[in-house]
């Protein structure tokens, strides 16, 4: 069976450091977030497609050197063409059942469940769903039984006809293909869904933990919830300083260093150096060095950047190699190096 990777995004929202690289090689719990998705891959599963249009060749000399237990190829869009075009642009390369997964989002769901429901339904697809407080961020749907009877992306305040949201991952059957016109861009969650309706979509729910990282925020909630789901870490081969406070949940790589007040809800990335520096509810990439007196809350600091001493990085991105003055005050900014 094939899963296709639906990771042609260009990461907008998580720039400076998606200049650099593919939104889904940045690091979630120190590893990169495409590889979240491969831990739940089911063993049946014998080919993975990855749909990709920025940064596809970092992708492919990731692959090159990660072993995954399976053929991955990935092909790249000439240009963005959705969630849905993505699919239409792999139509030659398909066959059969195949599942396809949002590359930005990270869940408990289980896909070999997904796909005995989808074959037990026998549709055109089944969708899985989490349930959230306020939908109308969200596709979500109706339903009869298992059966979806709507799908609405992105109601109005009031109007969503449920809680349960689309969380961008499908066991879906080629005949969705047939439902999109090649070469345009195509939403899945607009032009294609609302349209399988009468045709046999049906809906899986889950529970356990959901959440997607397309934003600093949202990244940083997908940290936390991934932390809670698999508890803290802590490197045998870090340091952490005698005078270091560490507040869980939190996860520290090999070779870092760590001092001072770290946590909760923090990612310390290989080969860190953290001083007497306060760091909370945010993600530090490999090599990054905080100094004395400094602090960062709700940010994300890129590859191999410096925090001088007494410096406030706050609701912020720092580029890779960025440098942040000593006492400079950096607040819901976007810094490049």
């Amino acid at each position: 069976m094939q899963a296709v990777l639906i990771a042609g995004g260009m990461g907008t929202r998580l720039r400076p450091l998606t200049l650099t690289r593919p939104k889904a090689l940045l690091p979630l719990l120190n590893r990169p977030m495409i590889l979240h998705l491969f831990e739940r891959m089911p063993s049946f599963v014998d080919e993975v497609i990855v749909a990709g249009s920025h940064g596809v060749d970092k992708l492919r000399d990731f692959f090159a050197r990660e072993d995954v237990g399976r053929p991955v190829e990935i092909v790249r869009e000439k240009r963005p063409l959705g969630t849905g075009g993505c699919l239409k642009n792999l139509e030659d390369r398909i066959g059969g059942t195949f599942l396809a997964l949002n590359a930005d989002v990270v869940s408990s769901v289980a896909l070999a469940d997904l796909v005995a429901a989808h074959r037990r339904f026998g549709g055109v697809g089944a969708i899985a769903l989490w349930e959230v407080e306020d939908p109308s961020a969200f596709g979500v749907v109706a339903m009869k039984g298992d059966r979806i009877t709507k799908f609405v992306e992105k109601p109005g305040k009031g109007e969503a006809p449920s809680n349960l949201a689309n969380a961008g991952a499908y066991a879906l059957e080629p005949d969705v293909l047939a439902a999109m016109s090649e070469g345009d861009t195509i939403s899945l969650e607009r032009d294609v869904f609302p349209k399988l309706v009468r045709k046999g979509l049906y809906g899986f729910p889950f529970t356990g933990y959901w959440a997607d990282a397309g934003t600093l925020e949202h990244f940083l909630h997908a940290t936390e919830v991934l932390l809670l789901a698999r508890g803290s870490e802590v490197s045998r081969r870090a340091s952490i300083l005698p005078a270091a406070r560490l507040t869980k949940p939190l996860a520290v790589a090999a070779d870092a260093q760590v001092g001072g007040d770290v946590g909760p809800v923090v990612t310390i990335g290989e080969s860190c150096v953290v001083e007497d520096a306060r760091i909370v509810r945010s993600v530090l990439l490999p090599n990054v060095t905080v100094a004395r007196g400094a602090r960062v809350e709700g940010s994300i600091l890129g590859e191999g950047c410096r925090i001088g001493p007494r410096a406030v990085v706050r609701g912020s991105i720092v580029a890779d190699r960025a440098l942040v003055a000593e006492n400079a005050r950096v607040v819901d900014a976007r810094v490049r190096a």
